[in-house]
C-alpha cells in the first residue's frame, strides 16, 4: 500500500485490524470516518490534477478540472454560479 494512502488512513482514523496466518490486515473505518477518508483521497487527487493542468495550461483549466473531479464523486455541491469552461 502505497505511503500516503496510508496517511490518508492515519488521518481519517482508519485503522488496521490484523488477520491471522492465512488471512491479510483489513482497513476498517467508522463510516463518517470512511466518507472523510474519501473526502481527503478525492481533495488530493483533484490538487495533482490541477498541478499537472497548470503546467500546461490555464488556471481557470486547472480549476474546471478540479471541479469535474469532485462533482464526479459528489465531493462538493454543485453550484451554479461557478461557470464552465466555454470552449
Amino acid at each position: 500500500m502505497n505511503k500516503r494512502i496510508r496517511e490518508l488512513i492515519v488521518k481519517s482514523n482508519g485503522y488496521w485490524e490484523h488477520g491471522d496466518h492465512n488471512m491479510p490486515s483489513t482497513v476498517c473505518f467508522q463510516e463518517e470516518d470512511l466518507k472523510k477518508f474519501a473526502k481527503l483521497l478525492i481533495e488530493e487527487c483533484a490538487e495533482l490534477a490541477k498541478h499537472h493542468v497548470m503546467n500546461i495550461s490555464t488556471y481557470r483549466d486547472a480549476e474546471f478540472v478540479v471541479r469535474q473531479i469532485k462533482q464526479h464523486f459528489d465531493a462538493e455541491e454543485y453550484n451554479p454560479n461557478l461557470k464552465e469552461k466555454n470552449t
